[in-house]
Protein backbone atom coordinates (compact mmCIF):
# COMPACT_ATOMS: atom_id res chain seq x y z
CA UNK A 1 0.00 0.00 0.00
CA UNK A 2 1.49 3.31 -1.07
CA UNK A 3 1.17 6.28 1.29
CA UNK A 4 0.89 9.79 -0.14
CA UNK A 5 3.44 12.37 1.07
CA UNK A 6 2.23 14.61 3.84
CA UNK A 7 2.26 17.77 1.72
CA UNK A 8 -0.06 16.05 -0.78
CA UNK A 9 -2.38 14.58 1.84
CA UNK A 10 -5.82 15.77 2.89
CA UNK A 11 -4.42 16.76 6.28
CA UNK A 12 -1.90 19.15 4.72
CA UNK A 13 -4.52 20.72 2.49
CA UNK A 14 -6.95 21.23 5.36
CA UNK A 15 -4.08 22.67 7.38
CA UNK A 16 -3.50 25.25 4.66
CA UNK A 17 -7.22 25.98 4.52
CA UNK A 18 -7.29 26.51 8.28
CA UNK A 19 -4.68 29.24 7.88
CA UNK A 20 -7.38 31.28 6.20
CA UNK A 21 -8.68 31.87 9.72
CA UNK A 22 -5.86 34.39 10.03
CA UNK A 23 -7.94 36.64 7.82
CA UNK A 24 -10.31 37.16 10.76
CA UNK A 25 -7.90 39.30 12.84
CA UNK A 26 -6.67 41.11 9.72
CA UNK A 27 -10.23 42.11 8.82
CA UNK A 28 -10.80 43.11 12.45
CA UNK A 29 -7.67 45.28 12.46
CA UNK A 30 -8.88 46.96 9.31
CA UNK A 31 -12.20 47.65 10.99
CA UNK A 32 -10.49 49.07 14.10
CA UNK A 33 -8.36 51.32 11.90
CA UNK A 34 -11.44 52.68 10.15
CA UNK A 35 -13.20 53.07 13.50
CA UNK A 36 -10.28 55.12 14.80
CA UNK A 37 -10.60 57.40 11.78
CA UNK A 38 -14.33 57.83 12.41
CA UNK A 39 -13.63 58.65 16.05
CA UNK A 40 -11.15 61.35 15.04
CA UNK A 41 -13.64 62.88 12.63
CA UNK A 42 -16.27 62.90 15.35
CA UNK A 43 -13.83 64.42 17.84
CA UNK A 44 -12.93 67.13 15.36
CA UNK A 45 -16.56 68.06 14.80
CA UNK A 46 -17.27 68.12 18.54
CA UNK A 47 -14.19 70.24 19.31
CA UNK A 48 -14.95 72.76 16.55
CA UNK A 49 -18.51 73.03 17.89
CA UNK A 50 -17.19 73.53 21.44
CA UNK A 51 -14.84 76.31 20.26
CA UNK A 52 -17.68 77.94 18.33
CA UNK A 53 -19.96 77.74 21.40
CA UNK A 54 -17.32 79.22 23.69
CA UNK A 55 -16.66 81.98 21.17
CA UNK A 56 -20.36 82.82 21.14
CA UNK A 57 -20.34 82.89 24.96
CA UNK A 58 -17.49 85.42 25.07
CA UNK A 59 -18.63 87.53 22.12
CA UNK A 60 -20.47 90.82 22.57
CA UNK A 61 -19.31 91.13 26.16
CA UNK A 62 -16.94 94.09 26.06
CA UNK A 63 -16.22 93.91 29.80
CA UNK A 64 -14.41 90.58 29.25
CA UNK A 65 -12.17 91.63 26.37
CA UNK A 66 -12.23 95.45 26.22
CA UNK A 67 -10.67 96.79 23.06
CA UNK A 68 -9.24 99.87 24.85
CA UNK A 69 -8.73 98.46 28.36
CA UNK A 70 -6.53 100.61 30.67
CA UNK A 71 -3.05 99.32 31.18
CA UNK A 72 -2.52 98.00 34.71
CA UNK A 73 0.62 98.63 36.66
CA UNK A 74 3.42 96.11 36.52
CA UNK A 75 2.93 95.07 40.15
CA UNK A 76 -0.77 94.45 39.61
CA UNK A 77 -0.12 92.39 36.48
CA UNK A 78 2.51 90.32 38.27
CA UNK A 79 0.18 89.71 41.20
CA UNK A 80 -2.59 88.48 38.92
CA UNK A 81 -0.19 86.29 37.00
CA UNK A 82 1.24 84.68 40.15
CA UNK A 83 -2.23 83.97 41.52
CA UNK A 84 -3.27 82.49 38.20
CA UNK A 85 -0.16 80.33 38.09
CA UNK A 86 -0.99 78.77 41.45
CA UNK A 87 -4.55 78.08 40.36
CA UNK A 88 -3.71 76.90 36.86
CA UNK A 89 -4.01 73.24 35.93
CA UNK A 90 -0.95 73.62 33.67
CA UNK A 91 1.43 75.91 35.55
CA UNK A 92 4.42 75.05 33.34
CA UNK A 93 2.58 76.18 30.21
CA UNK A 94 1.36 79.36 31.92
CA UNK A 95 4.80 80.14 33.33
CA UNK A 96 6.41 79.70 29.95
CA UNK A 97 4.16 82.45 28.55
CA UNK A 98 5.89 85.11 30.63
CA UNK A 99 4.40 88.57 30.52
CA UNK A 100 1.99 87.61 27.75
CA UNK A 101 -0.04 85.72 30.29
CA UNK A 102 -2.36 88.32 31.82
CA UNK A 103 -5.41 86.37 33.04
CA UNK A 104 -8.84 87.86 33.58
CA UNK A 105 -10.72 86.59 36.60
CA UNK A 106 -14.08 86.70 34.79
CA UNK A 107 -12.76 84.77 31.84
CA UNK A 108 -10.96 82.25 34.04
CA UNK A 109 -14.21 81.72 35.97
CA UNK A 110 -16.13 81.00 32.76
CA UNK A 111 -13.40 78.67 31.48
CA UNK A 112 -13.34 76.69 34.72
CA UNK A 113 -17.03 75.94 34.21
CA UNK A 114 -16.81 74.74 30.60
CA UNK A 115 -13.40 73.05 30.77
CA UNK A 116 -13.35 69.25 30.68
CA UNK A 117 -10.82 66.54 31.36
CA UNK A 118 -7.82 66.15 29.01
CA UNK A 119 -8.54 69.44 27.26
CA UNK A 120 -7.17 72.98 27.44
CA UNK A 121 -8.77 76.31 26.57
CA UNK A 122 -6.93 79.47 25.55
CA UNK A 123 -8.47 82.93 25.37
CA UNK A 124 -6.24 85.55 23.69
CA UNK A 125 -7.12 89.20 23.08
CA UNK A 126 -6.30 91.28 20.05
CA UNK A 127 -2.96 92.37 21.63
CA UNK A 128 -1.78 88.70 21.75
CA UNK A 129 -2.20 88.60 25.53
CA UNK A 130 -3.41 85.33 27.05
CA UNK A 131 -6.39 86.43 29.11
CA UNK A 132 -7.55 82.97 30.05
CA UNK A 133 -5.93 79.53 30.27
CA UNK A 134 -7.77 76.59 31.74
CA UNK A 135 -7.40 72.84 31.77
CA UNK A 136 -4.59 70.44 31.01
CA UNK A 137 -3.91 67.92 28.27
CA UNK A 138 -3.01 65.32 30.88
CA UNK A 139 -5.92 63.23 32.11
CA UNK A 140 -6.90 63.68 35.73
CA UNK A 141 -9.21 60.63 35.86
CA UNK A 142 -8.65 58.05 38.54
CA UNK A 143 -6.84 54.90 37.42
CA UNK A 144 -8.86 51.92 36.33
CA UNK A 145 -9.99 49.30 38.78
CA UNK A 146 -7.62 46.50 39.64
CA UNK A 147 -7.52 43.71 37.09
CA UNK A 148 -6.98 40.00 37.54
CA UNK A 149 -3.83 38.03 37.04
CA UNK A 150 -5.02 36.43 33.81
CA UNK A 151 -5.93 39.79 32.35
CA UNK A 152 -2.52 41.17 33.31
CA UNK A 153 -0.83 38.22 31.63
CA UNK A 154 -2.97 38.67 28.53
CA UNK A 155 -2.28 42.41 28.36
CA UNK A 156 1.45 41.78 28.69
CA UNK A 157 1.19 39.37 25.74
CA UNK A 158 -0.78 41.63 23.42
CA UNK A 159 0.91 44.89 24.44
CA UNK A 160 3.78 44.49 21.90
CA UNK A 161 1.26 44.05 19.08
CA UNK A 162 -0.71 47.09 20.23
CA UNK A 163 2.49 49.10 20.52
CA UNK A 164 3.45 48.03 17.01
CA UNK A 165 0.03 49.24 15.85
CA UNK A 166 0.77 52.61 17.44
CA UNK A 167 -2.32 52.72 19.63
CA UNK A 168 -0.63 52.42 23.01
CA UNK A 169 -0.80 55.45 25.29
CA UNK A 170 2.45 56.60 26.83
CA UNK A 171 2.71 56.87 30.59
CA UNK A 172 2.66 60.68 30.64
CA UNK A 173 2.32 63.49 28.17
CA UNK A 174 5.66 65.09 27.30
CA UNK A 175 4.99 68.60 25.96
CA UNK A 176 7.30 71.19 24.49
CA UNK A 177 5.85 74.43 25.90
CA UNK A 178 7.57 76.66 23.38
CA UNK A 179 6.33 74.59 20.48
CA UNK A 180 2.84 74.52 21.97
CA UNK A 181 2.74 78.31 22.39
CA UNK A 182 4.00 78.78 18.85
CA UNK A 183 1.30 76.48 17.40
CA UNK A 184 -1.46 78.13 19.44
CA UNK A 185 -0.39 81.63 18.52
CA UNK A 186 -0.27 80.66 14.86
CA UNK A 187 -3.92 79.69 15.06
CA UNK A 188 -4.71 82.82 17.09
CA UNK A 189 -3.25 85.03 14.37
CA UNK A 190 -5.48 83.43 11.77
CA UNK A 191 -8.53 83.63 14.06
CA UNK A 192 -7.87 87.35 14.70
CA UNK A 193 -8.05 87.74 10.94
CA UNK A 194 -11.51 86.15 11.02
CA UNK A 195 -10.49 82.67 9.86
CA UNK A 196 -11.61 79.73 12.04
CA UNK A 197 -9.07 76.91 11.97
CA UNK A 198 -8.47 73.44 13.29
CA UNK A 199 -5.11 71.64 13.48
CA UNK A 200 -3.74 68.15 14.22
CA UNK A 201 -0.23 67.98 15.65
CA UNK A 202 2.04 65.55 17.48
CA UNK A 203 3.57 66.27 20.85
CA UNK A 204 7.17 65.74 21.77
CA UNK A 205 6.70 62.02 22.58
CA UNK A 206 5.77 61.36 18.94
CA UNK A 207 2.68 59.33 19.90
CA UNK A 208 0.22 61.73 21.46
CA UNK A 209 -1.86 63.61 18.92
CA UNK A 210 -3.42 66.98 19.82
CA UNK A 211 -6.39 68.50 18.06
CA UNK A 212 -6.90 72.24 18.41
CA UNK A 213 -9.71 74.44 17.10
CA UNK A 214 -9.64 78.26 17.01
CA UNK A 215 -12.56 80.66 16.69
CA UNK A 216 -12.59 84.48 16.71
CA UNK A 217 -14.37 86.42 19.49
CA UNK A 218 -16.51 89.28 18.24
CA UNK A 219 -17.63 92.54 19.78
CA UNK A 220 -20.09 93.86 17.29
CA UNK A 221 -18.31 94.00 13.95
CA UNK A 222 -14.82 93.91 15.44
CA UNK A 223 -12.68 90.93 16.43
CA UNK A 224 -11.48 91.46 20.00
CA UNK A 225 -9.89 88.08 20.61
CA UNK A 226 -9.69 84.39 19.85
CA UNK A 227 -10.57 81.13 21.56
CA UNK A 228 -8.42 78.02 21.11
CA UNK A 229 -9.63 74.67 22.43
CA UNK A 230 -7.12 71.81 22.59
CA UNK A 231 -7.75 68.13 23.21
CA UNK A 232 -5.69 64.95 22.88
CA UNK A 233 -6.77 61.73 21.24
CA UNK A 234 -6.14 59.79 24.44
CA UNK A 235 -9.84 58.92 24.68
CA UNK A 236 -9.91 57.59 21.15
CA UNK A 237 -6.70 55.69 21.75
CA UNK A 238 -8.15 54.13 24.90
CA UNK A 239 -11.17 52.95 22.90
CA UNK A 240 -8.86 51.66 20.16
CA UNK A 241 -6.68 49.80 22.67
CA UNK A 242 -9.74 48.21 24.28
CA UNK A 243 -11.09 47.23 20.85
CA UNK A 244 -7.72 45.76 19.84
CA UNK A 245 -7.48 43.77 23.06
CA UNK A 246 -10.99 42.37 22.58
CA UNK A 247 -10.32 41.72 18.90
CA UNK A 248 -7.08 39.86 19.56
CA UNK A 249 -8.71 37.85 22.34
CA UNK A 250 -11.69 36.82 20.21
CA UNK A 251 -9.47 36.19 17.19
CA UNK A 252 -7.21 33.96 19.25
CA UNK A 253 -10.17 31.99 20.59
CA UNK A 254 -11.82 31.64 17.16
CA UNK A 255 -8.53 30.75 15.47
CA UNK A 256 -7.57 28.22 18.14
CA UNK A 257 -10.99 26.53 18.22
CA UNK A 258 -11.37 26.60 14.43
CA UNK A 259 -7.81 25.42 13.82
CA UNK A 260 -8.13 22.62 16.37
CA UNK A 261 -11.51 21.58 14.93
CA UNK A 262 -10.15 21.47 11.37
CA UNK A 263 -7.08 19.52 12.47
CA UNK A 264 -9.20 16.95 14.31
CA UNK A 265 -11.55 16.75 11.33
CA UNK A 266 -8.62 16.34 8.93
CA UNK A 267 -7.05 13.56 10.99
CA UNK A 268 -10.42 11.82 11.34
CA UNK A 269 -11.06 12.13 7.61
CA UNK A 270 -7.59 10.84 6.74
CA UNK A 271 -8.02 7.95 9.19
CA UNK A 272 -11.28 6.87 7.56
CA UNK A 273 -9.79 7.10 4.06
CA UNK A 274 -6.68 5.14 5.12
CA UNK A 275 -8.84 2.48 6.76
CA UNK A 276 -10.92 2.17 3.60
CA UNK A 277 -7.76 1.91 1.50
CA UNK A 278 -6.33 -0.76 3.82
CA UNK A 279 -9.51 -2.83 3.65
CA UNK A 280 -9.64 -2.53 -0.15
CA UNK A 281 -6.01 -3.70 -0.43
CA UNK A 282 -6.57 -6.56 1.98
CA UNK A 283 -9.66 -8.11 0.33
CA UNK A 284 -7.96 -8.54 -3.08
CA UNK A 285 -4.82 -10.68 -3.39
CA UNK A 286 -2.00 -10.32 -5.89
CA UNK A 287 -3.76 -12.61 -8.37
CA UNK A 288 -6.91 -10.44 -8.32
CA UNK A 289 -9.04 -12.90 -6.34
CA UNK A 290 -11.44 -11.50 -3.77
CA UNK A 291 -10.68 -12.98 -0.35
CA UNK A 292 -13.01 -10.99 1.87
CA UNK A 293 -15.32 -7.99 2.04
CA UNK A 294 -15.21 -4.36 3.08
CA UNK A 295 -16.93 -3.74 6.38
CA UNK A 296 -18.85 -0.79 4.95
CA UNK A 297 -19.97 2.24 6.92
CA UNK A 298 -23.16 3.59 8.45
CA UNK A 299 -22.06 7.21 8.01
CA UNK A 300 -24.25 9.28 5.72
CA UNK A 301 -21.44 11.43 4.33
CA UNK A 302 -19.53 10.97 1.08
CA UNK A 303 -16.92 8.61 2.55
CA UNK A 304 -19.65 6.42 4.01
CA UNK A 305 -21.37 6.33 0.61
CA UNK A 306 -18.03 5.46 -1.02
CA UNK A 307 -17.46 2.62 1.45
CA UNK A 308 -20.93 1.20 0.79
CA UNK A 309 -20.41 1.51 -2.96
CA UNK A 310 -17.08 -0.31 -2.77
CA UNK A 311 -18.70 -2.99 -0.64
CA UNK A 312 -21.42 -3.50 -3.24
CA UNK A 313 -18.90 -3.47 -6.11
CA UNK A 314 -16.79 -6.12 -4.39
CA UNK A 315 -19.87 -8.26 -3.81
CA UNK A 316 -20.74 -8.03 -7.50
CA UNK A 317 -17.16 -8.83 -8.50
CA UNK A 318 -17.16 -11.75 -6.10
CA UNK A 319 -20.33 -13.15 -7.66
CA UNK A 320 -18.92 -12.57 -11.14
CA UNK A 321 -15.66 -14.30 -10.27
CA UNK A 322 -17.63 -17.21 -8.85
CA UNK A 323 -19.61 -17.29 -12.07
CA UNK A 324 -16.43 -17.35 -14.16
CA UNK A 325 -14.94 -20.10 -12.02
CA UNK A 326 -18.10 -22.19 -12.41
CA UNK A 327 -18.32 -21.58 -16.14
CA UNK A 328 -15.61 -24.12 -16.90
CA UNK A 329 -17.38 -26.84 -14.94
CA UNK A 330 -20.69 -25.97 -16.58
CA UNK A 331 -19.19 -26.12 -20.05
CA UNK A 332 -17.48 -29.40 -19.23
CA UNK A 333 -20.77 -30.80 -17.93
CA UNK A 334 -22.66 -29.73 -21.06
CA UNK A 335 -19.97 -30.97 -23.45
CA UNK A 336 -19.26 -34.24 -21.68
CA UNK A 337 -22.43 -36.05 -22.82
CA UNK A 338 -22.25 -35.35 -26.60
CA UNK A 339 -18.49 -35.97 -26.64
CA UNK A 340 -19.01 -39.28 -24.86
CA UNK A 341 -21.74 -40.21 -27.35
CA UNK A 342 -19.44 -39.45 -30.31
CA UNK A 343 -16.49 -41.31 -28.77
CA UNK A 344 -18.48 -44.40 -27.86
CA UNK A 345 -20.12 -44.45 -31.28
CA UNK A 346 -16.73 -44.30 -33.00
CA UNK A 347 -15.34 -47.04 -30.78
CA UNK A 348 -18.32 -49.28 -31.49
CA UNK A 349 -18.08 -48.46 -35.19
CA UNK A 350 -14.56 -49.91 -35.28
CA UNK A 351 -15.83 -53.25 -33.97
CA UNK A 352 -19.09 -53.35 -35.92
CA UNK A 353 -19.61 -56.67 -37.76
CA UNK A 354 -22.39 -55.62 -40.08
CA UNK A 355 -23.46 -52.60 -42.07
CA UNK A 356 -26.65 -52.31 -40.05
CA UNK A 357 -24.76 -51.96 -36.76
CA UNK A 358 -22.41 -49.44 -38.37
CA UNK A 359 -25.31 -47.26 -39.51
CA UNK A 360 -26.70 -47.21 -35.95
CA UNK A 361 -23.39 -46.06 -34.55
CA UNK A 362 -23.02 -43.47 -37.32
CA UNK A 363 -26.48 -42.05 -36.51
CA UNK A 364 -25.58 -41.82 -32.82
CA UNK A 365 -22.30 -40.03 -33.62
CA UNK A 366 -24.20 -37.66 -35.91
CA UNK A 367 -26.62 -36.83 -33.08
CA UNK A 368 -23.68 -36.07 -30.79
CA UNK A 369 -22.12 -33.80 -33.39
CA UNK A 370 -25.46 -31.98 -33.83
CA UNK A 371 -25.69 -31.42 -30.10
CA UNK A 372 -22.16 -30.03 -30.10
CA UNK A 373 -23.07 -27.69 -32.96
CA UNK A 374 -26.18 -26.57 -31.08
CA UNK A 375 -24.08 -25.83 -27.99
CA UNK A 376 -21.64 -23.72 -30.00
CA UNK A 377 -24.48 -21.86 -31.72
CA UNK A 378 -26.16 -21.00 -28.44
CA UNK A 379 -22.87 -19.92 -26.90
CA UNK A 380 -22.31 -17.46 -29.74
CA UNK A 381 -25.93 -16.25 -29.78
CA UNK A 382 -25.42 -13.72 -26.97
CA UNK A 383 -22.25 -12.21 -28.46
CA UNK A 384 -23.86 -12.01 -31.89
CA UNK A 385 -26.87 -10.27 -30.38
CA UNK A 386 -24.66 -7.67 -28.64
CA UNK A 387 -22.88 -6.92 -31.92
CA UNK A 388 -26.16 -6.64 -33.77
CA UNK A 389 -27.72 -4.28 -31.24
CA UNK A 390 -24.79 -1.86 -31.42
CA UNK A 391 -25.49 -0.96 -35.04
CA UNK A 392 -29.28 -0.98 -35.08
CA UNK A 393 -31.43 2.16 -35.40
CA UNK A 394 -34.40 2.38 -33.05
CA UNK A 395 -37.93 3.01 -34.30
CA UNK A 396 -41.34 3.44 -32.65
CA UNK A 397 -43.53 0.33 -32.36
CA UNK A 398 -46.63 -0.87 -30.48
CA UNK A 399 -45.80 -3.33 -27.70
CA UNK A 400 -49.42 -4.53 -27.47
CA UNK A 401 -49.45 -5.44 -31.15
CA UNK A 402 -46.10 -7.28 -30.94
CA UNK A 403 -47.04 -9.20 -27.79
CA UNK A 404 -50.54 -10.18 -28.99
CA UNK A 405 -49.13 -11.42 -32.30
CA UNK A 406 -46.50 -13.51 -30.53
CA UNK A 407 -49.08 -15.05 -28.17
CA UNK A 408 -51.24 -16.06 -31.16
CA UNK A 409 -48.23 -17.81 -32.65
CA UNK A 410 -47.44 -19.60 -29.38
CA UNK A 411 -50.90 -21.14 -29.35
CA UNK A 412 -50.10 -22.91 -32.63
CA UNK A 413 -46.43 -23.63 -31.88
CA UNK A 414 -47.07 -25.15 -28.44
CA UNK A 415 -50.46 -26.88 -28.63
CA UNK A 416 -49.85 -28.69 -25.34
CA UNK A 417 -49.57 -25.38 -23.39
CA UNK A 418 -52.28 -22.85 -22.55
CA UNK A 419 -51.72 -19.12 -23.06
CA UNK A 420 -53.67 -16.03 -22.02
CA UNK A 421 -52.93 -12.45 -23.06
CA UNK A 422 -54.24 -9.47 -21.08
CA UNK A 423 -53.79 -5.71 -21.39
CA UNK A 424 -55.58 -2.57 -20.25
CA UNK A 425 -54.33 -0.37 -23.10
CA UNK A 426 -55.07 -0.62 -26.79
CA UNK A 427 -51.66 0.84 -27.66
CA UNK A 428 -48.38 1.07 -25.76
CA UNK A 429 -45.76 2.75 -27.90
CA UNK A 430 -42.07 2.04 -27.33
CA UNK A 431 -38.91 3.18 -29.05
CA UNK A 432 -36.63 0.34 -30.16
CA UNK A 433 -36.62 -2.82 -32.32
CA UNK A 434 -39.85 -4.86 -32.54
CA UNK A 435 -38.00 -7.99 -33.74
CA UNK A 436 -35.72 -8.06 -30.70
CA UNK A 437 -38.73 -7.44 -28.44
CA UNK A 438 -40.38 -10.50 -29.98
CA UNK A 439 -37.14 -12.44 -29.38
CA UNK A 440 -37.23 -11.30 -25.74
CA UNK A 441 -40.79 -12.56 -25.37
CA UNK A 442 -39.85 -15.87 -27.03
CA UNK A 443 -37.16 -16.45 -24.41
CA UNK A 444 -39.52 -15.62 -21.55
CA UNK A 445 -42.28 -17.87 -22.86
CA UNK A 446 -39.86 -20.73 -23.55
CA UNK A 447 -38.59 -20.42 -19.99
CA UNK A 448 -42.17 -20.40 -18.66
CA UNK A 449 -43.08 -23.51 -20.72
CA UNK A 450 -40.10 -25.41 -19.33
CA UNK A 451 -41.09 -24.73 -15.71
CA UNK A 452 -44.90 -24.47 -15.90
CA UNK A 453 -47.05 -27.06 -14.19
CA UNK A 454 -48.79 -29.40 -16.62
CA UNK A 455 -52.24 -28.05 -17.47
CA UNK A 456 -51.60 -24.53 -16.06
CA UNK A 457 -52.03 -21.34 -18.04
CA UNK A 458 -49.12 -19.05 -18.96
CA UNK A 459 -50.20 -15.41 -18.68
CA UNK A 460 -48.59 -12.72 -20.85
CA UNK A 461 -49.58 -9.18 -19.76
CA UNK A 462 -48.85 -5.66 -20.97
CA UNK A 463 -49.53 -2.68 -18.68
CA UNK A 464 -48.26 0.83 -18.46
CA UNK A 465 -48.11 4.19 -16.77
CA UNK A 466 -47.55 7.65 -18.16
CA UNK A 467 -43.79 7.07 -18.47
CA UNK A 468 -43.19 3.32 -18.38
CA UNK A 469 -44.59 0.11 -19.86
CA UNK A 470 -44.39 -3.34 -18.25
CA UNK A 471 -44.28 -6.67 -20.07
CA UNK A 472 -44.73 -9.65 -17.73
CA UNK A 473 -44.88 -13.44 -18.13
CA UNK A 474 -46.36 -15.54 -15.30
CA UNK A 475 -46.40 -19.33 -14.90
CA UNK A 476 -47.41 -21.73 -12.16
CA UNK A 477 -44.67 -24.05 -11.00
CA UNK A 478 -41.43 -24.14 -8.98
CA UNK A 479 -40.39 -20.95 -7.21
CA UNK A 480 -37.05 -19.17 -7.10
CA UNK A 481 -34.63 -19.17 -4.20
CA UNK A 482 -33.14 -15.81 -3.06
CA UNK A 483 -29.74 -16.86 -4.43
CA UNK A 484 -31.22 -17.67 -7.83
CA UNK A 485 -33.03 -14.33 -8.05
CA UNK A 486 -29.71 -12.47 -7.72
CA UNK A 487 -27.97 -14.31 -10.58
CA UNK A 488 -30.89 -15.47 -12.75
CA UNK A 489 -30.19 -13.02 -15.58
CA UNK A 490 -26.44 -13.64 -15.72
CA UNK A 491 -24.77 -15.59 -18.50
CA UNK A 492 -24.81 -19.42 -18.24
CA UNK A 493 -26.98 -19.49 -15.14
CA UNK A 494 -29.75 -22.09 -15.08
CA UNK A 495 -32.03 -23.39 -12.35
CA UNK A 496 -32.86 -26.62 -14.20
CA UNK A 497 -32.11 -29.78 -12.28
CA UNK A 498 -32.14 -32.27 -15.14
CA UNK A 499 -29.64 -30.42 -17.32
CA UNK A 500 -31.63 -30.72 -20.56
CA UNK A 501 -35.28 -30.39 -21.53
CA UNK A 502 -35.98 -31.06 -25.19
CA UNK A 503 -32.46 -29.97 -26.04
CA UNK A 504 -29.41 -28.41 -24.48
CA UNK A 505 -29.70 -25.38 -22.19
CA UNK A 506 -26.73 -23.24 -21.18
CA UNK A 507 -28.60 -20.64 -19.14
CA UNK A 508 -28.31 -17.99 -21.85
CA UNK A 509 -32.00 -17.34 -22.49
CA UNK A 510 -32.67 -14.93 -19.62
CA UNK A 511 -29.25 -13.35 -20.14
CA UNK A 512 -30.37 -12.45 -23.68
CA UNK A 513 -33.60 -11.08 -22.18
CA UNK A 514 -31.53 -8.75 -20.00
CA UNK A 515 -29.41 -7.59 -22.97
CA UNK A 516 -32.50 -6.70 -25.01
CA UNK A 517 -34.17 -4.93 -22.06
CA UNK A 518 -31.07 -2.86 -21.39
CA UNK A 519 -30.82 -1.97 -25.10
CA UNK A 520 -34.33 -0.49 -24.82
CA UNK A 521 -33.38 1.42 -21.65
CA UNK A 522 -35.33 -0.93 -19.36
CA UNK A 523 -34.79 -3.38 -16.54
CA UNK A 524 -35.84 -6.97 -15.89
CA UNK A 525 -36.69 -8.66 -12.59
CA UNK A 526 -38.05 -11.98 -11.37
CA UNK A 527 -40.16 -12.69 -8.30
CA UNK A 528 -42.30 -15.42 -6.83
CA UNK A 529 -46.07 -15.13 -6.96
CA UNK A 530 -47.98 -14.05 -3.89
CA UNK A 531 -49.21 -17.57 -3.24
CA UNK A 532 -45.66 -18.91 -3.65
CA UNK A 533 -46.88 -21.25 -6.38
CA UNK A 534 -45.14 -19.79 -9.40
CA UNK A 535 -42.85 -17.17 -10.89
CA UNK A 536 -43.44 -13.85 -12.62
CA UNK A 537 -40.81 -12.09 -14.74
CA UNK A 538 -41.32 -8.39 -15.44
CA UNK A 539 -39.62 -6.20 -18.04
CA UNK A 540 -39.97 -2.47 -17.32
CA UNK A 541 -39.42 -0.23 -20.39
CA UNK A 542 -39.64 3.53 -20.97
CA UNK A 543 -42.49 4.60 -23.24
CA UNK A 544 -41.90 6.56 -26.43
Amino acid sequence: MSVAPFFLSIRARLLLVSLLLLLIPLIGLRFVKEMEGYLREGQQQVLVSAARLLSATLSDRPQLLPHDAPVESGDEQERRRVLALFGSAAPETAANLGSTYQPSEDIERILSVVAKNASRIWVVDSRARVRGLSGSLSSSESPANAIGVLQKVYQSMVRPAIKLWGAENSAAIVEDNAQTAKAVMSQVDRALNGEPTWLWRYLKDGRTVVLSAAQPVWAGDEIVGAVVVEETTRGNQAITVAALESLLAMSFIVFFVGFLTLIVFAWRLAYRVRRLQTEADRVIDLQGRIKGAISGSHSRDEIGALARTLEEVLQRLSRYNAYLEQMASRLAHELRTPVAVVRSSLDNLRHADSLTDANVYIERADEGVKRLSLLIARMSEASQLESMLQGEVKEPFDLVKVASGCVDGYCFAYPDSKFFFETCDTRVMLYGLPDTMAQLLDKLVQNAIDFATVGSTIVVAVSGTAKYATLSVMNRGPTLTPETQLSLFSSMVSSRTDGTINGTHLGLGLYIVRLIAEFHGGTVSASNLVGNDGVQIKVRLPRA
